[in-house]
């Protein structure tokens, strides 16, 4: 489970190299793979070069790997797409809404993970909104913003905490401070799946799917800045 350490036991009856790995192929290739050496092991003879073999392995370890989600609803749409391997990261996200007075909103952003259980990141990117007949706002820190139409490139830091929830502090280029909590993909059942968002922005999210094949699910959610809506999900 996540911040849990397990210990594992088994009976090495020959010496050598143990591969450990998830059986889910792209797991293993984006880091879920590791090997357990004898000390002073006899060279095996099935592996000629050692060095090449592990390069060999470490460069699957380190393939990038994409993954996207697009919801199609009843107030708009929302999506995501991104890149990554086992230490970085390019994402895109955009959220459409179906007039001017819920705008468009797009962040991208590049970072890279950090430590041996890679809870933490740090990114930059950049966040465009656009919006009609919305008067300035202003977030937890009294900092006043707009939504009419703004562009600012951003830095961040993220971290995991327990139950998965994402803590994102991110400041712009005008200074503007951004704290966010999130959690996506809460199991409630085999196929029934939650998620919600709130930031200091006093912007929040709430929505379910259920999950009718491997890319598509049904959906509803409700967006602060653009209401309720409910359609289909496609994931890959």
């Amino acid at each position: 489970m996540p911040m849990e350490t397990d210990t594992i036991e088994f009976a090495a009856t020959e010496s050598g190299d143990w591969f450990f790995h998830c059986h889910i192929l792209y797991h293993m290739m984006s880091g879920m793979g590791r090997i357990f050496t004898y000390v002073d092991s006899p060279p095996n003879p099935e592996i000629p070069n050692p060095k090449k073999s592990l390069r060999k392995l470490f460069r699957d370890d380190r393939m990038f790997h994409p993954m996207g989600q697009i919801s199609l609803e009843s107030n708009g749409s929302d999506g995501e797409f991104m890149l990554m391997n086992t230490r970085w990261f390019i994402q895109t996200e955009w959220r459409i809404g179906i007039n001017t007075h819920h705008g468009f909103e797009s962040e991208s952003h590049i970072g890279r993970y950090f430590g041996k259980m890679q809870f933490f990141r740090v990114y930059t990117g950049w966040d465009f909104r656009y919006r009609t007949g919305q008067e300035p706002e202003r977030n937890i820190f009294n900092q006043a913003n707009t939504k009419d139409r703004r562009q600012v490139v951003c830095f961040g830091i993220q971290y995991v905490l327990p139950f998965l929830i994402l803590a994102d502090f991110r400041v712009d280029q005008t200074g503007r401070l951004r704290l966010q909590l999130e959690r996506e993909d809460i199991p409630v059942t085999k196929r029934l799946r939650l998620g919600w968002m709130v930031n200091s922005d006093f912007e929040y999210m709430a929505g379910a799917r259920y999950i009718l094949t491997k890319y598509f699910s049904v959906s509803t959610h409700y967006d602060s800045d653009m209401g309720w809506g409910g359609g289909i999900t496609i994931t890959y």
